[in-house]
């Protein structure tokens, strides 16, 4: 049962608290005040949808208010009771972002996401989304909803609801499953049938024996290699370290020739060349050379005097440029001026602020007096139209002139403000170029000293290339008599080494033919080992293929005998499954006569219950054509189809004791209805009707009903909670909401 729910910025619902009670609780109030919206939000806290979702009528967001201004998130919380305990749904729906959703039970939290909440809910009830919108909420216009249903429909939107349609697609998935069974051992029969199965074992006989020789040869190859490989590395070795020994005497001989030509060069460069001692040829070239390093020091420090008066005197040239510029300015400003623009712009200043005030009080006059009725505000005298007319024509002639002159005063405050920022500027110049002529008042005379020293140091200039070039050719003979003396080293060492060569060549001792002989011998293993390789080589290609032959042939035979029991068991499969195929359509139609069996018993017994007159004595839900159809029995014990009849009252009584019945069947923990406009299109003798039936008969068969209406005439159902929902005619304004006595 619920007891309580609460909604914040839901549809039309700023902040709304309601609380439900055993019996009928009536929402009563106009189209658009929002009672339909406190049915969604039971539904949308249940099972995160709602029909106006599902139908795609509404999008979420559009469950945020948007009236009278676009809340940023709503928020839903439910409150109910099953099997003694108490529940509480939390659901949060954001613009800009994914909702959120809290379940506790006896306020423990047992689910913290929408799919979680949703499904412990589903278990709760033991309910579905699908069951709860068809059989408990009733939408608008939706109370007869099963009769609505085209015929041919009915069977498989009840078949849903019982979860029969399982049974329905399970045979279906049977049925394919039977000819995909069917198509597979055709194929596979006729694969099994293009294989010569004894044709196939020969073969392999025939090739396994092949393999047993070719296997046999392989080995005799294989022992004949290692043999010839072990000669070969003993003849290498010998030959290895005899051709070392040829390069090493080439090398030698080599190395014989080359010393000797570069003995005959060294010579000839020496020939007909003196050597002086060079240690006094360095001492004379060290004096020279420090003599010229001090006189190109003292040269470059004099052009660095140089260089630096040069700018200085650029620097105080420009000085001079800059205070005859500063003296020119200073002769042209005047100092007064600054004060007089100040005073002036203060002046204008005063009277735009005056100007915009008085214009102020005359808009707030000509408001008072288009606002004022019989007398004036100010002297407490009689106001006439025309006299009231009259001041306040005269007043906007005044503000029309006021706004002239405040358009003066600006652009006077503009043009002033522009002078004065010039003045200001021209001050700040005139204080700079004071403290700069200051700075600069002995320029000329700083400026003169600088010119003479500078003369004076171009004058001592020192001429020093009569020195530099002796230091010059003093290096180019110490540095030819140096190379002199490095190849006569030179040629000494090569000599030496000529002597040592010709001793270890005519210690070798190595013989031609016995070399040629033995490289003969080694190139013949070499190529008697690869022929001996390529047999070996080309008999393992052999075996591999026939191994792959007969792994192949092992393949095909273990394919047969597999092939063999999949047809044998895909025979058992499909006479299997038709079994089954044919028991769920058994099981469908036990289950549909077990529905319909008690469906009525509960119908009759509600019928009889809450039907208040005598011309119908029974109901029943009948399976025709494979449909269902909904009927009554008259006196004549008659069946009558229900969505025949032109009566309102026989078909909603109907509708409401099938609605009863199929809550008791299917939701049995339930025992609730959730009625939106159960009265529309009725007749008004229909409606007393059924508000007699709701409150004196529906009240004992069901726990909780929760009815919508804008019928006043319905709120005598009530036995619960009645309120009354309230919305201004605009629509914009926030729903609320009265609690109501029933009388």
């Amino acid at each position: 049962m619920f007891t309580e729910i609460e909604l914040f910025n839901f549809r039309s619902h700023k902040k709304t608290k309601l609380e439900f009670s055993k019996g009928n609780n009536i929402f009563i109030g106009i189209s658009g005040s929002g009672k339909s919206s406190v049915l969604d939000a039971i539904c949308f806290a249940l099972y995160g949808t709602m029909p106006k979702l599902q139908k795609r009528k509404i999008k979420i967001s559009d469950l945020i208010m948007s009236k009278p201004f676009l809340e940023e998130s709503a928020k839903i919380i439910l409150r109910f009771e099953m099997e003694d305990n108490k529940y509480e749904i939390i659901r949060e729906i954001y613009a800009t972002k994914s909702s959120g959703a809290e379940l506790r039970e006896n306020n423990k939290l047992i689910a913290i996401n929408q799919s979680q909440v949703t499904e412990a809910v589903e278990r709760i009830l033991r309910m579905d989304y699908d069951l709860f919108s068809k059989v408990i909420y009733a939408e608008q216009n939706q109370m007869d909803y099963f009769l609505t249903i085209p015929p041919g429909n009915r069977m498989n939107h009840i078949d849903d609801l019982l979860k029969l349609s399982k049974f329905e697609s399970a045979r279906s998935k049977t049925n394919s499953i039977i000819n995909k069974f069917k198509t597979l051992k055709s194929a596979k029969s006729d694969t099994i049938i293009s294989i010569k199965e004894q044709e196939l074992r020969d073969n392999k006989k025939q090739t396994d024996l092949s393999l047993i020789s070719l296997e046999t040869e392989r080995l005799r190859l294989e022992d004949e290699i290692r043999k010839i490989d072990i000669l070969l590395n003993k003849n290498e070795i010998i030959y290895n370290n005899s051709e070392k020994l040829k390069l090493e005497l080439e090398s030698r001989k080599k190395q014989l020739t080359e010393t000797e030509a570069r003995i005959s060069v060294f010579r000839g460069e020496l020939d007909g060349e003196r050597i002086g001692d060079i240690s006094e040829l360095e001492k004379e070239f060290e004096m020279k050379k420090t003599e010229l390093e001090t006189i190109e020091k003292k040269e470059l420090e004099r052009e660095r005097k140089v260089s630096g008066l040069e700018s200085t005197l650029r620097e105080t040239d420009r000085s001079l440029i800059e205070r005859k510029t500063a003296q020119e300015f200073l002769a042209g400003y005047k100092e007064d001026k600054f004060e007089l623009l100040k005073t002036k712009l203060d002046e204008i200043r005063e009277s735009l602020v005056g100007g915009r005030l008085r214009r102020r009080l005359l808009e707030e006059a000509i408001k008072n007096l288009d606002n004022v009725e019989g007398t004036c505000p100010t002297c407490d005298a009689e106001l006439t139209e025309e006299k009231k007319g009259g001041l306040i024509n005269s007043k906007k002639l005044e503000l029309g002139e006021l706004e002239k002159d405040i358009i003066n005063f600006e652009k006077h405050r503009l043009d002033a403000n522009r002078e004065f920022e010039t003045e200001n500027r021209n001050k700040e110049k005139a204080g700079i170029f004071s403290n700069r002529l200051k700075q600069l008042e002995n320029t000329e005379e700083e400026s003169e000293k600088m010119r003479k020293l500078l003369t004076e140091l171009k004058i001592n200039k020192i001429d020093y290339s009569g020195l530099k070039e002796d230091v010059f050719e003093l290096k180019v003979k110490l540095g030819k008599w140096k190379i002199l003396e490095i190849k006569k080293q030179k040629l000494k060492e090569c000599e030496e080494k000529k002597e040592f060569l010709e001793k270890e060549i005519s210690g070798v001792s190595f013989n031609e033919t016995e070399f040629e002989t033995l490289r003969r011998d080694v190139e013949n293993l070499k190529r008697i080992l690869l022929e001996s390789k390529i047999n070996y080589k080309h008999k393992e290609e052999l075996k591999i293929d026939k191994q792959k032959l007969i792994e192949q042939m092992t393949k095909d035979i273990e394919f047969l005998e597999k092939t063999k029991s999949e047809i044998e068991f895909l025979e058992y499969g499909y006479s299997v499954l038709s079994d089954f195929s044919n028991t769920l359509v058994e099981i469908q139609e036990v289950l549909r006569k077990e529905f319909i069996e008690t469906l009525n018993e509960v119908m009759n017994e509600v019928w009889a219950y809450v039907y208040p007159y005598e011309d119908y004595i029974g109901i029943r839900f009948k399976i025709d054509d494979r449909d269902y159809l909904l009927q009554l029995c008259d006196l004549k014990n008659t069946w009558i189809n229900v969505e025949g009849f032109s009566s309102g009252g026989e078909r909603s009584i109907a509708s409401i004791v099938l609605r009863i019945a199929l809550s008791v069947v299917l939701a049995p923990y339930m025992k609730i209805l959730i009625l939106d406009e159960p009265t529309h299109n009725l007749d008004s003798n229909t409606i007393e009707n059924l508000t007699e039936i709701f409150r004196t008969k529906v009240i004992d068969l069901l726990d909780q009903v929760i009815i919508v209406t804008h019928d006043e005439r319905l709120v005598q159902a009530g036995t619960g909670r009645l309120y009354e929902f309230i919305r201004g005619a605009g629509k914009k304004d926030p729903t609320e909401i009265r609690q109501l006595t029933i009388n």
